[in-house]
């Protein structure tokens, strides 16, 4: 740390330039909260402050790059955040006087300004207005901490590697994978990182992307490594014949940071993900990146991977309902009719399974097709499935058949649309997040309603619907970085009520109805906060439909594509606002 001077690292009349734009105060303010505050220079790798240590500052971080992480009592991360210049870190806990809620560290070498309560009041002498900024600027963070994404970096690095050959299908896709990523930002490429000119302060109002397409590298060099804001991998199956490749490939994520992001990009020759090219990349490089797909035939592959590397994607999440959970399917329709793409799905019970199917790559015609063959009959259970229970009124054999006969051996990872489904761990108490593994198990998990349905296990874990601790996880699906997203919820804060049948009785709910109420229950609070954090809130008219009457398909079907319908000049409005 220095003491405070005329900014030696970098210029002074970009840090004015800088502030006066993330602040909203005017040049000469800026300059002089630069005078009054102290300069902190942090290497990358060094920690700011951490989690549970006493807040006497707060500060604005000016160059490079910081990362802030939160832990839960067991030790286990929860939540992850990036910070880039023009940002304030650590501002909660100075003005409440409450312990450090996040570990706060250098990804890059970085300048922060310091400031005291001594400086604030200072500053606040110069500047009246500078009190309605720092409001703004804590309910921002406020709602970043509940989940919402935090700015985009103007200025990113790429290191693009492709492992394919040029040609046929493989040279299609690159190029669309450049087009695609070229319609979102300035994209300049480069062949190494000598090549890049330096940045200037124009970068701040534009947004650029620096792509370095070197040739396949055997060490990633410092310099690269602390430039760089994520990888971007491009092979195929032929790749995994190639022993040279694979070497280099394996060295290069040796020799990257634990934190940098890592996407491969997995091109397929055929139409559909091919799933055991999946699995061999998994057995030969682990599981330390992301997957992302792109099939022979769809053009929008490209797009999806472009903003998902881009931190563009629209998220769909779909919540547990029980039969109301039919709705999701004509939500998708209206979706697909406009023309509206999402990046990735989750969902809750019912809706995890509606979600899974749409993940698969299924058009809403297919996803209504998948479940009225599932659900022909209203429940997919015959009543001899049914029997005196111990565990649960549905054998786990009868469950089991209808989602492997809907999802056959595909694995979540393998899905052109990334998913995910949440399940209660009855074993721990917590929520549980299948992001791999087999498709139907996570669905299975997802939808199993205590005593009704026998719990599913996962290896000594016991698994049971996931609407008893999150029935519309919006929160998870941002700290998997969705950056807008778009949430259709169809439980009921009020459902139950007892009829009078006359002065002398009272009709009371069905057992299996008030079950699946208590279940409902047990996610409220979330699904409260999703309105919140959600950039898009819809619940469909279902309050008619009760949460077991599956017989009713069709007609709940029609009211989700009705409130698809209604919902689309807002969602696409959402889809057109500067991210």
């Amino acid at each position: 740390m220095s003491e405070p001077a005329d900014l030696p690292v970098i210029e002074l009349s970009y840090a004015i330039e800088l502030l006066s734009k993330k602040l909203e105060i005017q040049p000469a303010e800026a300059e002089q909260l630069i005078r009054l505050a102290k300069l902190v220079h942090l290497p990358r790798g060094a920690t700011l402050f951490e989690q549970g240590h006493p807040s006497h500052h707060f500060y604005l971080l000016l160059q490079g790059q910081l990362k802030g992480q939160r832990f839960r009592p067991d030790g286990l991360q929860d939540l992850t955040l990036s910070f880039f210049p023009g940002e304030m870190i650590g501002e909660l806990g100075f003005f409440d006087q409450a312990p450090r809620t996040l570990t706060i560290s250098a990804r890059r070498d970085s300048v922060l300004l310091e400031i005291d309560q001594t400086a604030l009041e200072q500053f606040g002498e110069f500047s009246r207005s500078v009190y309605h900024h720092l409001i703004r600027m804590l309910v921002s963070r406020f709602k970043r901490e509940l989940g919402y994404s935090g700015p985009l970096k103007q200025h990113q690095f790429i290191l693009f590697q492709s492992f394919v050959r040029p040609e046929g299908f493989s040279t299609q896709a690159i190029e669309g994978f450049q087009s695609a990523m070229a319609r979102h930002c300035e994209l300049r490429r480069w062949k190494q990182l000598s090549d890049v000119t330096p940045p200037v302060s124009a970068h701040i109002k534009d947004w650029v992307v620096e792509m370095i397409e070197t040739e396949p590298l055997e060490v990633l060099d410092d310099r690269l490594i602390e430039e760089l804001d994520c990888m971007v991998v491009m092979l195929c199956a032929s790749t995994l014949n190639d022993s040279r490749s694979c070497e280099l490939l394996k060295a290069q994520l040796k020799s990257a940071d634990d934190d940098l992001p890592v996407w491969f990009v997995l091109v397929h020759e055929a139409a559909w993900v091919e799933q055991s090219v999946v699995e061999r990349i998994r057995s030969k490089f682990g599981t330390g990146f992301k997957l992302l797909h792109v099939r022979r035939g769809h053009h929008s592959d490209n797009a999806r991977v472009a903003r998902h590397i881009l931190g563009l994607t629209l998220g769909l999440v779909l919540g547990g309902g029980g039969a109301r959970g039919f709705a999701h399917a004509g939500f998708f329709q209206a979706l697909e009719e406009a023309g509206v793409v999402v990046d990735t799905v989750g969902g809750t019970s019912m809706g995890a399974l509606v979600g899974a199917l749409i993940s698969s790559g299924r058009s809403a015609v297919e996803v209504n097709k998948a479940l009225a063959i599932s659900f022909k009959k209203g429940l997919p259970f015959k009543l001899t499935d049914y029997w005196i229970p111990k565990h649960g009124f549905v054998k786990s054999k009868a469950v089991d058949e209808v989602y492997r006969n809907a999802f056959g051996d595909l694995l979540i990872e393998d899905q052109p649309i990334p998913f995910f489904a949440i399940s209660c761990n009855l074993t721990t108490g917590n929520q549980y997040l299948f992001e791999q593994g087999p498709l139907w198990k996570a669905v299975r998990a997802s939808t199993s309603i205590p005593v009704f349905f026998e719990p599913f296990m996962a290896g000594r874990h016991v698994m049971v619907d996931g609407a008893l601790v999150n029935n519309v996880p919006v929160d998870c699906m941002r700290t998997r970085g969705a950056r807008k997203i778009l949430t259709v919820d169809v439980g009921l804060e009020e459902d139950i009520t007892a009829h009078m049948l006359d002065d002398s009785s009272v009709q009371m709910p069905t057992m299996m109805k008030s079950l699946m109420r208590v279940i409902e229950l047990g996610g409220i609070e979330k699904s409260r906060q999703a309105k919140v954090i959600s950039d898009l809130y819809v619940q469909p008219s279902i309050e008619k439909i009760g949460l077991m009457e599956f017989e009713r398909r069709e007609e709940i079907v029609a009211l989700g594509y009705e409130a698809g319908r209604k919902a689309i000049p807002d969602i696409l409005d959402l889809l057109h606002k500067t991210t």
